[in-house]
């Protein structure tokens, strides 16, 4: 019987979210697979989810720093930190790369903090989809140890590291509120106004050149 790694998905596996029960199996055991495929759905939305908050940021300079604070501790985590402990993954893992800290979980953590603070500062008003990031980042963090990507040590580590680094760098890159547009009201009263006073000043210039 094959593995879960070796008939995974291509875009699950390029995404390192394959479920723990092949499709193969799905009458064989459709509850433990259906929870699997929840795990790696869950897992597999990082690109996403990180795109939406984006998109949500409403300005670019709010934009440039949700990039900012959701790239730093993940390139750290992936790129150094990863290199220093060397601490490898459950023998299950579908992945042969270091396991300390979680990207994934670093990446959710920050995307947590990322999430909160746009709803604090009235960028995004909804309270049911900041409360649905808030729980569902939790998961996806925990979504990792269920398909045996990584142990619990590197999922409690990774998580806080997203978040605590995170909400630092929005101290130094703050998200600011949704900027105000002019109102329409004001800019047509205002537009014949300047136009008047421009006119009389070139009246005044011309009795002047007479």
């Amino acid at each position: 019987m094959s593995s879960a790694c070796d008939v995974c998905p291509a875009i699950l596996n390029l995404l390192s979210s394959c479920p723990t029960v092949p499709f193969e199996n799905f009458l064989e055991r459709p509850t433990e697979f259906l929870t699997s495929l929840v795990m790696a759905l869950s897992s597999a939305t990082l690109v996403f989810d990180i795109l939406l908050m984006v998109i949500l940021a409403k300005t670019w300079g709010n934009r440039a720093n949700v990039l900012i604070a959701y790239l730093t501790p993940v390139l750290l985590g992936n790129f150094v930190l990863k290199q220093i402990f060397q601490d490898p993954r459950p023998d299950l893992a579908c992945s042969t790369t270091y396991g300390m800290p979680s990207g994934h979980s670093t990446a959710a953590g920050a995307i947590f903090i990322t999430v909160m603070i746009l709803y604090q500062q009235h960028v995004i008003s909804s309270s049911h989809f900041t409360l649905f990031y808030g729980l569902r980042m939790p998961l996806q963090a925990y979504s990792r140890i269920y398909l045996h990507y990584h142990t619990v040590r590197q999922v409690l580590v990774g998580f806080p590291l997203g978040a605590v680094f995170a909400l630092v760098l929005y101290q130094y890159f703050p998200i600011s509120a949704k900027k105000q547009e002019i109102p329409r009201k004001f800019v047509l009263n205002e537009i014949p106004e300047q136009y008047r006073l421009i006119r009389l000043q070139n009246e005044k210039f011309e009795s002047l050149m007479v």
